[in-house]
């Protein structure tokens, strides 16, 4: 980066950026891209609600029981229910059909799709997962929890 002294200087280097007589590095690019993509987070991101190991009554239920969570953000809530390594879960939102996508932090990814009530089911769900929504155009996705 240039340490300038003279604002000639500068405006030349701005007037060379804006015809954009260099290639800016594609790195540069993925990193402006990224940072933007921050500006609307708070929004996309679904909240952990609930988390039925974290409840003082899980130690009383016996080991067999089903786990249960809840997510909510911008106006979407996801409850899920994990019984084994069979999830089950609703997305709470009228007119809420659409796809579901379980992502894993091993990096595989499976999606399924709602019913008309935005129920579905997604068999061995174990391990690092977080799941993702489209609502309007604007991916929703929950934190990350280990199932």
């Amino acid at each position: 980066m240039t340490n300038w002294t003279d604002d000639e200087g500068l405006m030349e280097e701005l007037a060379r950026a804006a015809r954009q007589e260099e290639e800016v590095p594609e790195h540069r690019r993925r990193a402006a891209y990224a940072a933007f993509a921050w500006r609307t987070i708070d929004e996309e991101l679904l909240s952990l609600t609930h988390d039925s190991l974290l409840t003082a009554t899980a130690a009383v239920r016996g080991a067999e029981d089903a786990r249960t969570l809840s997510f909510e953000g911008g106006g979407l809530s996801l409850e899920l229910e994990v019984d084994g390594s069979v999830l089950t879960g609703q997305v709470l939102l009228p007119g809420s059909m659409g796809e579901v996508t379980m992502e894993r932090a091993d990096s595989e990814i499976r999606t399924t799709r709602t019913d008309a009530s935005g129920f579905f089911s997604l068999p061995d769900a174990v391990g690092t997962v977080r799941f993702a929504f489209e609502l309007d155009g604007v991916v929703r996705r929950t934190e990350w929890v280990v199932l």
